[in-house]
């Protein structure tokens, strides 16, 4: 019995730290960390030379300026999001009750972020970016059909990056920094504990009779890097690379269960002991981000931008969970993600000397198997467009905005809850749908 206990355990810790967000980017990426390059969507941002604000895309984006400047950025981020028609059985058995269609189960999130940079020598220019470069927020309401395969989950990450870029020549410039960042993971999940109950021949249960709450809460701290480069190929055309470190973060903290509201847990625990309060430790990795962009000065009005970018998600390949009661043996659970891409494409146009218009598409293919998909990673691939302006107030003060919506293709999830993972959370099928929106505006301010 402490061996069923415990895979559902580590199941509804994987089953929540995998929740999506929706937002813009895939998995759970963010990258709404400037105006100017949301109103592209991205396209380009590699590319662009002098702009503090764009360093979260490439650190070289801090040469060129002749003074120093501070960029600060805010991006809300919310969705209209359902799922529909819900129907699962647990054991293959008894259906699962609760509500089977429902909205908004993605929560809104405010992004922020801040640059410092100046030049520090001829070259030279130094500079401090502060961002999130990954998050999550959903929730799926405890009676939902959906409660043993999703709940809630929270993660927060910040990132604090000290760079130097140095322009090598005029036409060519390289930068690098340490990545310091931060994770904080929040999650709480329902185990069916009367189902465990009644396959351990405990009387007076059946399953779904004694839903059991757990709450799981870790954090760590990890240091990588960032590079990148900016050349200029001719007066017209640049191109920017850069390039993110994965981050492998080692995720301790407590793991607990509200025994009160359950008496099959209560029960269980007292035979076994494998639902006690205890602690964990986790492996959790944030993928390495590799990108490439354009930009093309058509004429004196009109600027083309282009960008790719490569995430490195087929490092998530598993989640890990140790636990410190020994009744809780260590558990395994395979995620088998694999890379993600997107593409852009971009233009802006110059309307007067101090207002220039711009907008993007881009495509963003999720990371997610198709054959392990559900609720508990509600990625889908998407199509979304973007348009922004840019505005400026003085020689030494500018101010942009950025809009853009992202079309998520529908999720489509048959789970015959016959996989070794999902045997205690049964079966499930439904259908989630999601359109994301943005907004963000940055103020920039040179002295």
């Amino acid at each position: 019995m402490p061996n069923v206990v415990r895979r559902v355990v580590a199941a509804g810790f994987v089953a929540a730290i995998g929740q999506n967000s929706q937002a813009l980017a895939g998995g759970f990426a963010l990258e709404q960390h400037n105006a100017r390059a949301l109103g592209a969507a991205f396209a380009g941002a590699q590319a662009r030379r002098a702009d503090p604000g764009l360093a979260f895309y490439n650190p070289a984006a801090i040469a060129g300026i002749s003074s120093a400047e501070i960029s600060v950025n805010a991006t809300g981020v919310w969705s209209r999001t359902s799922y529909e028609n819900a129907q699962g059985a647990l054991f293959g058995v008894a259906p699962v009750s609760g509500t089977a269609s429902a909205r908004d189960y993605a929560g809104e999130a405010v992004v922020p972020s801040f640059v410092i940079a100046a030049p520090v020598g001829g070259r030279v220019t130094i500079g401090l970016s502060v961002h999130a470069p990954f998050g999550l927020n959903t929730q799926f309401e405890p009676d939902s059909v959906i409660r043993y395969h999703a709940q809630f989950s929270e993660a927060k990450t910040i990132a604090a990056t000290p760079t130097i870029a140095i322009e090598l020549t005029d036409d060519f410039t390289i930068a690098g920094g340490l990545r310091i960042q931060y994770l904080d993971l929040s999650v709480t999940g329902i185990i069916d504990a009367g189902g465990i109950a009644a396959a351990n021949m405990v009387p007076g249960f059946a399953p779904g009779s004694s839903d059991l709450p757990a709450a799981f809460d870790g954090d760590d701290v990890e240091i990588g890097f960032t590079a990148g480069f900016q050349l200029s190929l001719t007066p017209q055309l640049t191109l920017g690379g850069s390039f993110a470190s994965k981050a492998d973060f080692d995720l301790k903290g407590d793991a607990e269960f509200d025994l009160a509201a359950s008496p099959a847990a209560q029960v269980l625990n007292a035979l076994g002991g494998a639902i006690a309060p205890t602690t964990f430790t986790s492996p959790f990795n944030t993928p390495a981000i590799a990108g490439v962009g354009v930009e093309y000065a058509a004429n004196e009005r009109w600027t083309l931008l282009a960008s790719t970018t490569w995430t490195g998600w087929s490092s998530f390949e598993d989640v890990s969970l140790v636990f410190a009661n020994p009744a809780q043996p260590p558990e395994i659970l395979d995620q088998d993600w694999k890379d993600g891409w997107t593409v852009s494409l971009g233009a802006e146009y110059a309307a007067l000397e101090t207002t220039t218009l711009r907008a993007g598409f881009m495509y963003d293919a999720t990371p997610v198997n198709g054959a392990l998909a559900s609720p508990r990673i509600p990625d889908a691939d998407r199509y979304w467009a973007s348009a922004g302006v840019t505005q400026k107030f003085s020689d030494r003060i500018s101010g942009d905005l950025g809009v853009a919506v992202a079309f998520f293709e529908d999720r489509d999830i048959s789970n015959s809850g016959l996989a070794p993972n999902d045997l205690l959370r049964g079966s499930l099928d439904t259908t989630l749908k999601s359109t994301a929106y943005a907004v963000s505006g940055r103020l920039r301010f040179s002295f």
